[in-house]
């Protein structure tokens, strides 16, 4: 029942204006005072009945209870705030299609640009306020005024007969209008019994699906873990085995003797309904060359995900300290390979396209192959503040960021190529490009050393010098220095990465 209503509101099948609601089976509706486009198709949305306008003074709002649109966010986005504020700042932004204000006292107001992917359920502590023109909703006293003065139950103009047959004729109507009125108000408690009826089982099998389910199997086929299943299999959380922005990993081993890695979230702002949505597309996201997510647990303020683990755990771990001899050159090369697929894979091979936005040597993990898994994908949505469309905010680690970042343009695909090119950059040379020591690895130097043949030498990793491999380690040079190119629009798409690497190495 909660696969089926999240897929639905997830990826828009009731379109624009339309609200996804559960009844039996996920259905479709249009708010009052909108009509659907299409009768044959819910993609297309609805439309409103009237013609919206930019006076503040001319506008109204119709409440819709338990009920958000998912996203959409305006920057006017606020937390702690009064109602009345809430409301005043929609009224005065065109923008503004209506906004949502919590009902579990936090105060936050969540102003909408677009009201894509509604859904109503029973337990959501949010009501939907949608902007119309003042009278456009006929209410519901006004409505039982015109029924009454629309029916015109008299037979003066049939009358054939006198006065009595006159009077006979309009006792037999009143007793005909009072019979109606008797078997419409039955139905109509019929019906309001039948509905809290089935209201009430509903909300009962809802609540008891969220407090006592151990593992929801979702439409991808992982699971959700309980939180107190998590603290027994990393023995409260004791092995630390990993930190980031995103949060702490723990290694643990589940009841059926599988080696886990948890990573536990912090500072994730989505409800449980939202956090169920991203993670389940991110858990859609299967390739060799990325870590699998098995799992998750949204239990509260907690928000964990389970992945596999990975044996040598992350490539910083070996190749900044002297066991990076280990690593000979087509090692280094094929875990360049290798994260430039996953990461092509990312970028244009998923159902949903997919930024990293923080590759490094910390988010890259060796198996006892060496083969790469690139880790921590996808979690920028989880972190993305609620109101912005884009990417308002940097993400990302110093040394890493592309200069995009830095001159407020827009993100996309190419910063995580910039990213992937200083990674290349860490592979030739053994040097860090974290860090202010004069030995840490720089754009300017490498690309400086790239220009003579001594400047070549000085520029490889001193450990593997007498290895034999300058075609292979050219072609790596060559391909990082595009990547790291100041415009973004030189920069190679990862696809073509592939390409040539993988071209040369056949």
């Amino acid at each position: 029942m909660l696969v089926d209503i999240y897929k639905c509101y997830v990826h828009g099948l009731c379109g624009e204006n339309g609200i996804c609601i559960y009844n039996l089976q996920p259905t479709c509706i249009c708010p009052d005072g909108f009509t659907r486009n299409d009768p044959s198709d819910w993609s297309k949305g609805c439309s409103p009945k009237f013609n919206m306008t930019c006076d503040s003074t001319k506008l109204d709002f119709v409440q819709l209870y338990n009920t958000d649109f998912y996203g959409y966010d305006l920057v006017t986005y606020g937390s702690g705030i009064s109602f009345e504020e809430c409301r005043n700042r929609c009224l005065s932004d065109c923008k503004c299609k209506g906004f949502g204000y919590t009902t579990d006292g936090q105060g936050n107001c969540y102003p909408k640009g677009t009201l894509l992917n509604g859904y109503s359920v029973p337990s959501k502590a949010l009501n939907m306020h949608i902007k119309i023109p003042r009278g456009t909703i006929v209410s519901s006293s006004e409505l039982s005024k015109v029924g009454t003065h629309d029916l015109n139950c008299s037979n003066e103009d049939l009358v054939l007969g006198g006065n009595d047959a006159g009077e006979g004729k309009s006792s037999k109507n009143s007793y005909i209008r009072y019979m109606i009125a008797f078997v419409s108000a039955f139905g109509v408690i019929e019906i309001i019994c039948i509905s809290l009826a089935w209201w009430y089982i509903f909300r009962k099998q809802f609540h008891e699906e969220l407090a006592n389910m151990g593992y929801i199997v979702l439409a991808m086929g992982f699971k959700r873990f309980t939180y107190a299943e998590l603290k027994r299999a990393t023995k409260n959380f004791k092995e630390e085995i990993g930190t980031g922005g995103f949060g702490t990993v723990y290694k643990g081993v589940l009841d059926d003797e599988r080696v886990i890695a948890v990573k536990r979230l912090g500072g994730v702002l989505q409800g449980d309904a939202e956090f169920w949505a991203e993670v389940s597309i991110i858990g859609k996201i299967n390739h060799k060359n990325l870590v699998k997510l098995w799992g998750f647990c949204a239990e509260n303020e907690d928000k964990l995900l389970v992945y596999e683990y990975v044996e040598n755990g992350s490539l910083d771990k070996i190749l900044f300290t002297d066991s990076a001899s280990k690593l000979d050159w087509n090692q280094r090369y094929n875990i360049a390979v290798g994260t430039a697929k996953g990461l092509s894979y990312l970028h244009e091979e998923c159902l949903e396209w997919v930024l990293h936005c923080d590759v490094k040597p910390q988010n890259i993990l060796l198996d006892d192959h060496l083969e790469p898994k690139v880790a921590d994908f996808g979690l920028s949505k989880l972190f993305k503040d609620q109101h912005d469309t884009g990417f308002s905010k940097v993400r990302g680690t110093r040394g890493y960021l592309a200069p995009e970042w830095m001159m407020n343009q827009n993100i996309d695909a190419k910063a995580d190529v910039y990213s992937y090119g200083i990674v290349l950059l860490e592979l030739l040379t053994g040097r860090t490009a974290f860090g202010h020591d004069n030995n840490n690895l720089s754009i300017q130097w490498a690309t400086k050393q790239h220009m003579t043949q001594e400047g070549l030498r000085k520029m490889i990793d001193l450990r593997l010098i007498n290895e034999s491999y300058e075609k292979k380690i050219d072609r790596m040079i060559q391909v990082a220095l595009l990547c790291v190119a100041e415009d973004r629009h030189s920069r190679p798409p990862m696809s073509k990465v592939v390409e040539v690497l993988t071209t040369y190495d056949e």
